[in-house]
C-alpha cells in the first residue's frame, strides 16, 4: 500500500473539511426552518455540568501546561478559549428574562469573553514564540512567524 505524501495527506483533509463544511451549511439551513423557537430537554442539568466539567478540566490542565513551560499550553489556551466563548453564548441565549439575562451578559462581558481574548492572544504569542524558538534552533533565520505566511510542516517527505 502506497504511503501518502506530506502534500497529498494535507489535499485530503483539506477536501474532508471542506465537505464537511458543506453538509454542515445545508444542516444549518434545515435546522433554521425546523427547529421550534422553545424546546423542553431532558437532562438539562446533565448537559450544562458535564460542559461546565470538560472546560474545568481543560482550564486546569491549561495552567498546569502554563506552569511546567509544555507546548500543551497552547492548544490548552486554544480550546479553553473556545469553551469560554461557547458557554457565554448558551448562557446568555439559554437565559431567561431579567436577572438570569443580567447576570448572564455581565459574566460573558466582564469575564468569559475577556478570558477568552487573553487565551487566544496567549496561545497566538507562545505559537509565535515556538516558532522562532525552533528556526532558532535549526539554524533557519526565521522570514516570518506570521500564522497564516508559515507552512505546516507536520510531515517530511
Amino acid at each position: 500500500m502506497k504511503k501518502l505524501s506530506y502534500l497529498n495527506y494535507l489535499k485530503v483533509i483539506g477536501v474532508l473539511i471542506i465537505l464537511a463544511s458543506s453538509v454542515l451549511t445545508a444542516w444549518i439551513f434545515y435546522l433554521i426552518f425546523a427547529l421550534p423557537t422553545t424546546y423542553r430537554a431532558e437532562n438539562w442539568d446533565v448537559a450544562w455540568i458535564g460542559f461546565d466539567i470538560a472546560m474545568l478540566i481543560c482550564l486546569v490542565a491549561t495552567a498546569w501546561a502554563i506552569l511546567k513551560r509544555r507546548q500543551l499550553a497552547i492548544p490548552g489556551a486554544m480550546v479553553s478559549a473556545t469553551f469560554l466563548v461557547i458557554d457565554s453564548w448558551f448562557d446568555v441565549i439559554t437565559s431567561q428574562a431579567g436577572l438570569d439575562f443580567k447576570f448572564a451578559l455581565a459574566s460573558a462581558l466582564f469575564v468569559e469573553i475577556p478570558s477568552a481574548i487573553f487565551l487566544f492572544g496567549f496561545g497566538r504569542r507562545a505559537m509565535r514564540q515556538s516558532l522562532l524558538n525552533a528556526h532558532r534552533h535549526a539554524g533557519i533565520e526565521a522570514v516570518t512567524v506570521s500564522l497564516f505566511k508559515t507552512r505546516l510542516t507536520i510531515f517530511e517527505d
